[in-house]
């Protein structure tokens, strides 16, 4: 074997050697790594999981329900009502006062034609609430008469309808109207029952004597609370007469004072001077209507 021979038989030895001992190196770095399949992505396993907090999904907060903003209400001290005065009812004329008489006949029709025409009958119970109510009327009726209840009474039944009577307490009887009326009207709930003084005096003429004054409007609140369970909370003027002196001793005992001048009422006006439609027996449908749809 020549020199030269030796020398590249020992190199390609040392070639070989060399080339296994790279190999060996490779492959032992090769069994530490995962085997992940050609579709997966390799995560280094230095990163930190993820907490419960991170893998929630932000969403935005649910935003506020829209409202509608409230209507302002009308106020109630800005309110037409008529409030009509009647005092009894016959279908045959009873003489010098006739024209308190409304015919029941006629009563009906006004009744009918009220409700036709879209109005709500009311009594100072609704008063605080008339903003609420479409063309509040109210119908008022002074004294006490026995055909409040034998006549106006089974019209009211008929139609649902309401009104407010006013009792001049010691002259109810003198008319033939009795508690038992009374207190059949009240239980209804279409009648309620309010003050018209004791013994129905000028009110104004007495002013000066404020013992009988005092009389006249404390002792007709009692009697008719007594009676029907229920504060009376308005007063009609006998005769609609009162000055100053009445409607301060008044307003002690009640909230409203009704007169008789003529018109319709604003709730703007002087709770203690009231103004009232009168309707007569002569009242005829047509001019009625025009009462009650003028301010």
């Amino acid at each position: 074997m020549t020199t030269r021979n030796f020398y590249g038989r020992l190199l390609t030895l040392i070639a070989i050697v060399f080339c296994a001992f790279v190999l060996a190196g490779c492959g032992s770095e090769q069994d530490s790594i995962p085997n992940y399949g050609s579709d997966e992505i390799y995560i280094a396993t230095t990163t930190e999981p993820q907490t419960e907090l991170e893998t929630q999904t932000e969403t935005e907060p649910p935003p506020e329900p829209q409202t509608e903003p409230e209507t302002e209400p009308i106020p109630f001290r800005h309110v037409d009502i008529p409030i009509l005065m009647y005092h009894t009812s016959s279908e045959h004329s009873p003489g010098s006062l006739a024209e308190l008489y409304v015919r029941p006949s006629e009563f009906e029709r006004q009744i009918v034609w009220l409700i036709e025409n879209g109005f709500t009958f009311v009594t100072f119970d609704d008063w605080d609430y008339l903003y609420r109510i479409e063309r509040p009327i109210m119908l008022t009726f002074d004294d006490g008469y026995i055909e409040n209840y034998t006549e106006i009474f089974p019209i009211l039944q008929r139609h649902n309808a309401t009104i407010v009577l006013f009792l001049a307490w010691n002259s109810i009887a003198n008319h033939g109207f009795t508690e038992d009326m009374i207190l059949a009207m009240n239980a209804s709930g279409l009648v309620s029952f309010d003050s018209h003084s004791m013994t129905h005096p000028n009110l104004a003429n007495i002013s000066s004597d404020a013992g009988r004054l005092r009389f006249e409007l404390y002792e007709s609140r009692q009697h008719i609370y007594e009676l029907t369970g229920r504060m009376p909370v308005a007063l009609a003027y006998p005769a609609g007469a009162f000055n100053d002196i009445v409607k301060q001793m008044t307003a002690e005992y009640y909230r409203f004072g009704l007169s008789v001048i003529s018109g319709t009422h604003n709730t703007a006006m002087d709770d203690f001077e009231m103004r009232r439609i009168r309707i007569n027996r002569s009242t005829t449908l047509e001019s009625f209507i025009n009462l009650v749809s003028t301010p």
